[in-house]
């Protein structure tokens, strides 16, 4: 079965990519109820319950949403955390904190086997293996980062280090019917153009990516 890991789109279950998909995780403003959908709330709402998973969508967010979503890890929640999706944000987390976005979540307590790093973007090496060692895992949403001139995943190295990967939809906007194969293709085609290779991963590690 597939798996769409990240989606904020509403309607996702009226689009044709969500027929393959056993499982998605749905950030949005509100739930969706159906037993394929765990609803991500954002960390700090009133609206959490329990069997709810968390979204934190930023380290820079208030002091009680990182509070909630601390929170929320030693109750058990699973947990998405944006991070390291913008250049910007790197940057600014180095200046304001000397460390990776990453190295901050690590820091808090955001890391473990509970945790999902949304974005990736800009991962380096030892933000990589701290992810591995944590057990977290990478949310890749390949049509947003580049359709948002984010930039290109690092897919080759979160493949070479061994991190568990899956791929999500995100807002949707440049992949209307919610294609899980579409966000596979992209994400590859462009890991071959950045480094000049016509197989930057296996065969093996790309069927991983949406594969329960």
């Amino acid at each position: 079965m597939n798996f769409n890991a990240l989606t904020f789109d509403r309607d996702i279950l009226l689009r044709k990519g969500a027929d393959a998909c056993g499982m998605i995780y749905y950030a949005g403003s509100d739930r969706i109820a159906d037993a394929r959908v765990k609803n991500f709330i954002r960390a700090g709402s009133e609206d959490f319950v329990t069997g709810d998973g968390i979204y934190l969508p930023s380290l820079f967010a208030s002091d009680d949403e990182t509070d909630a979503a601390i929170d929320g890890i030693f109750s058990g929640a699973e947990i998405i955390l944006s991070a390291c999706a913008t250049l910007d944000e790197v940057g600014t987390c180095d200046k304001k904190y000397g460390m990776t976005p990453i190295g901050l979540a690590h820091k808090y307590g955001l890391l473990c086997d509970q945790t999902y790093i949304a974005g990736g973007v800009y991962l380096d090496k030892d933000d990589i293996d701290l992810i591995i060692q944590s057990g977290a895992k990478v949310i890749l949403t390949p049509s947003d980062s580049m359709g948002n001139g984010c930039g290109i995943p690092p897919l080759r190295m979160l493949a070479g280090l061994g991190a568990t990967v899956r791929l999500g939809t995100g807002t949707g906007k440049y992949n209307r019917e919610a294609d899980l194969a579409f966000e596979s293709h992209l994400i590859y085609l462009a890991a071959s153009g950045m480094l000049c290779t016509p197989s930057p991963v296996t065969d093996e590690f790309m069927k991983k990516l949406i594969a329960m």
